[in-house]
């Protein structure tokens, strides 16, 4: 028995504990054969004893599965799965635009004298009399409003779905002149942009994030990363295959400067994923230093990799690999001073000796912030714990500070052009 932890919640990644379920499963396959032909109640029996050894099999290779990729540590771990995210139940409007064209927005605002205004250009508009925050379409800013659009790439030629979190403060008459900083969001695999609305209901936990003041009003861009279906990009441009790095950091950036208000890139603009995404995130960060100041990455990793998802990224070019690399590429000395925020939680096996080692290669010049969670799994209750002080530490990082790294907030002229 661990110190703080009870007897019965045991370590489900184990060998042992996966060792004791084989045992188990055989010797209910052994019952069930001895006692086959006992004559008491035997039609019942044997369905009972069937069933249960079925039900002994499956869980065992479940258990060997778990055993292998770390979802859930402990019993605990696995049972308050189910329980959900710890984020305040509130109405966060969600509005539809066609699509985002990366050219130089216009001002477009109410005509009713309100001036809640809404960077999009007017082709995105078309199928749209009014702006989409408009209360009378629906939309109530008073929590943020999540847009639901899709972004065409002009390099890639890529046109995926995306969602746009705007928090309340940007439409605030006072702030009707205010850029806001960025963060893009990186799902894992399988995992889409929905997955962080459903799974961790990450639009609500931003909202209450930013009204009780833990975290400065931003604009946060959740965008599909996987150009081919069902295949993992790892976010990086493969060879003589799909352009995941040129859509995620050039063509994302340059359609949400074009369509919203947005600070300055890179001071402004951070970049934060979970498994999958956190190596896209930190891989994002280090080769799109013109792009972001900041990254975040949950349970990530820190070498590129290749397997049965990915496919042949890199088609043996060992320098391609290497440079998809943080683990690597963070010692190039033509890198810029590195800020990254890294999050693992014990029961996920090696991701928090990976977050250690790869921290370990900063320079004196970089920030970097470990935080290992005690307990938890590679699992979406353990990042939605995770979350909060991994958003407070990376708006902290690009936000708009009078006399800080970042300027003051401006008056919306031209939006940024990279």
């Amino acid at each position: 028995m661990l110190a703080g932890r009870p007897a019965w919640d045991v370590d489900i990644t184990s060998g042992w504990f996966v060792i004791g379920m084989a045992v188990a499963t055989a010797g209910t396959a052994f019952a069930t054969v001895w006692f086959w032909n006992r004559p008491t109640l035997q039609r019942t029996r044997r369905v009972c004893t069937l069933l249960f050894t079925q039900l002994m099999v499956t869980f065992t290779i479940l258990a060997a599965v778990n055993a292998q990729m770390y979802f859930y540590s402990t019993l605990s771990d696995l049972m308050h799965i189910a329980d959900g995210p710890p984020v305040p139940d509130v109405p966060v409007s969600t509005v539809k635009v066609k699509h985002l064209d990366p050219r130089p927005a216009v001002p477009f605002s109410d005509d009713d004298g309100k001036g809640l205004p809404f960077m999009v250009t007017k082709p995105t508009l078309t199928d749209q009399p009014r702006p989409p925050h408009n209360r009378r379409h629906g939309a109530d800013p008073k929590h943020g409003v999540l847009v639901h659009t899709s972004i065409q790439g002009p390099r890639t030629g890529y046109r995926l779905d995306t969602f746009v979190y705007l928090p309340a403060a940007y439409f605030a008459p006072e702030h009707a002149r205010t850029r806001f900083p960025v963060i893009q969001l990186a799902s894992g695999f399988p995992g889409t942009p929905d997955t962080w609305l459903r799974r961790m209901k990450v639009h609500q936990m931003l909202s209450g994030l930013m009204e009780s003041g833990r975290m400065p009003p931003t604009i946060v861009v959740i965008a599909a990363q996987n150009p081919i279906e069902g295949r993992d990009s790892e976010c990086v441009d493969a060879s003589s295959g799909a352009r995941a790095d040129t859509y995620l950091g050039l063509d994302v950036p340059d359609a949400i400067a074009a369509n919203f208000r947005t600070a300055p890139a890179p001071t402004n603009w951070g970049v934060m994923g979970y498994s999958t995404g956190g190596f896209c995130a930190a891989n994002l960060a280090l080769r799109h230093p013109d792009r972001y100041a900041a990254a975040a990455s949950l349970s990530g990793y820190f070498k590129a990799i290749t397997d049965m998802t990915t496919g042949d990224l890199y088609k043996g070019d060992e320098a391609l690999r290497r440079a998809n690399s943080p683990l690597y590429t963070i010692d190039d000395p033509r890198t810029a001073p590195a800020r990254m925020y890294l999050f693992a939680a014990k029961g996920e096996g090696k991701a928090a000796g990976e977050a250690r080692e790869f921290a370990k290669r900063f320079k004196p010049t970089d920030t970097v912030k470990v935080r290992i969670a005690p307990s938890g799994g590679h699992n979406f209750g353990t990042w939605a714990k995770g979350l909060p002080e991994a958003f407070e530490w990376l708006a902290g990082e690009i936000a708009v500070r009078p006399g800080g790294r970042a300027p003051d907030p401006s008056p919306v002229a031209e939006p940024p052009r990279h």
